[in-house]
């Protein structure tokens, strides 16, 4: 667990979250660790068995503690500048499955672990990658690590197995694109910053 000032990642995260309208919140973990760390800081967890990543990581505890709710949101644990304004954004988007993009210099796209999004004019994805997309753009759109889902398309997402464009640039959001899945992006002057790397932590 990654720590910030004194506050581990996870924390911040859940701190952003709990400053959103009132709803259930929960971390979803296989952690014991992570586990004790939310409960001791008087938050929900739950505790589940292994997943391939976080979306079936979701569906798990979604599904053991009663599939609650008309939308799940998945805020990633190393998004630390995730905060109410995520989450309202992702509730307001059309149904089925949401997530954020932001504006970007060109100059940064290079970076493998800042995953690029191009969308078209009516905000649906047309694809995800590590590489530097569109080509010579003026602006690029960096994708933030939140997702919103509705009860019939978390199931979907979770069952999706990895297709050649999911694999070849390990995201999990192309395998539901190649099984047909719309992703419909939310983008805006979002403050986030995956900490991926040691230098990002710092």
């Amino acid at each position: 667990m990654a720590d910030i000032c004194g506050r581990s990642l996870i924390l911040r995260v859940l701190d952003g979250a709990a400053e959103a309208h009132p709803m259930a919140l929960a971390v979803a973990t296989d952690s014991q660790e992570i586990f004790s760390e939310v409960k001791n800081a008087g938050f929900e967890a739950v505790l589940t068995g292994p997943a391939e990543n976080g979306t079936k990581r979701v569906f798990q505890a979604w599904d053991m503690l009663g599939r609650p709710g008309e939308r799940i949101v998945n805020l990633q644990g190393d998004e630390p500048g995730a905060g109410a304004s995520w989450i309202e954004a992702l509730a307001l988007a059309p149904m089925g499955v949401s997530t954020l993009v932001s504006p970007m210099p060109p100059g940064k796209a290079s970076d493998p672990h800042t995953v690029k999004a191009v969308f078209d004019r009516e905000h649906r994805a047309l694809y995800f990658s590590r590489s530097p997309i569109p080509w010579q753009a003026r602006v690029c759109h960096r994708h933030i690590g939140a997702y919103c889902f509705t009860p019939e398309s978390l199931p979907v997402c979770a069952a999706c197995t990895p297709g050649p464009l999911a694999s070849a640039e390990n995201l999990e959001q192309l395998s539901w694109m190649e099984n047909g899945v719309v992703i419909t992006v939310v983008p805006g002057e979002w403050n986030g910053m995956g900490v991926d790397t040691p230098e990002d932590l710092e």
